[in-house]
């Protein structure tokens, strides 16, 4: 019961510090979308755009809440650096690396990608930590088990 509540916190948390980050950072990171010829999207706030980011946000908040609690070992928030430096290398950064060989969109937009997921998901990871406490969930189901 207490991993269903500890998912529940974790997942809103996760949820909302994504979302915020994920947001002010494109923002600021809007100048060099703006100049790159090949990328000329402008953010137009339409109901389904709202919706699909809703959306991702929730997957996002769900997976990053439920792999983190399998493997949390009560480290705490140096747990959640790690967790989040680790989540960036896998979601993150060889999205990130094929779309820069196969899109010409030079280097820079791909590296603030990388970036801005790196803060969000170390920042996240962070919140997850904290909000999951010293105890190791993880470990502690393995010694019931056994």
């Amino acid at each position: 019961m207490a991993q269903n509540q500890n998912f529940t916190k974790i997942w809103m948390a996760v949820a909302i510090v994504s979302f915020v980050l994920h947001f002010s950072l494109e923002r600021l990171a809007r100048p060099s979308f703006a100049n790159n010829q090949l990328m000329p999207w402008h953010l137009q706030p339409t109901v389904s755009a709202t919706i699909i980011l809703a959306l991702a946000t929730f997957i996002l908040a769900s997976a990053f809440a439920y792999i983190f609690l399998q493997g949390y070992r009560g480290g705490g928030a140096a747990e959640g650096v790690r967790f989040g430096i680790w989540a960036t290398l896998l979601a993150s950064v060889p999205v990130n690396l094929a779309f820069a060989a196969v899109l010409p969109e030079g280097r820079r937009i791909p590296a603030e990608f990388i970036a801005i997921d790196l803060v969000t998901y170390v920042a996240c990871g962070v919140v997850a930590a904290m909000l999951a406490g010293k105890s190791a969930p993880a470990a502690q189901e393995r010694k019931a088990a056994a």
